[in-house]
């Protein structure tokens, strides 16, 4: 728990931001600041590449909001590696890395959970989602080992 002398510093600066800056100027400044602690920017990027070469086509076209077929499929694979791996919402997926609606990256989600192994293009989905974190995976390991 915070200290209580912690806490009224922080009250007196929030006062002092809202002297200088607007409520939204302040709150853009915060959340700029709380994203370059937590920069996932080397792992998303990362995923990206790995995922758009194993379906042959590039980063540009894969973060495209209306794809379908095998490149919908590899934006759910996309959705699920950051969403297990990295632990991102589906709402910082939706928005800060494909700029879409955050529902299309529940679907994908759900997609995963709801997994039928029996049926063939449920367990293609899957051995192309185990490949691809595994990838991802062995490449952050060594990474951190090094």
């Amino acid at each position: 728990m915070p200290d209580k002398k912690d806490i009224e510093q922080l009250l007196k600066n929030i006062q002092e931001g809202l002297k200088k800056y607007t409520v939204k100027e302040l709150n853009d400044a915060i959340i700029s600041f709380l994203n370059k602690k937590d920069d996932k920017s080397v792992e998303i990027d990362y995923v990206l590449k790995i995922v758009s070469e194993e379906f042959g086509t590039s980063v540009r076209i894969l973060k495209k909001q209306n794809i379908r077929g095998i490149l919908q499929e590899a934006k759910q694979i996309c959705y699920c590696i950051l969403h297990f791996n990295l632990g991102l919402s589906t709402r910082y997926i939706a928005d800060r890395v494909f700029g879409n609606w955050h529902t299309s990256v529940h679907t994908g989600i759900r997609r995963f959970k709801n997994t039928n192994l029996a049926i063939k293009q449920d367990r293609e989905f899957m051995e192309k989602y185990e490949l691809l974190s595994n990838k991802f995976i062995e490449n952050f390991t060594k990474e951190k080992l090094v």
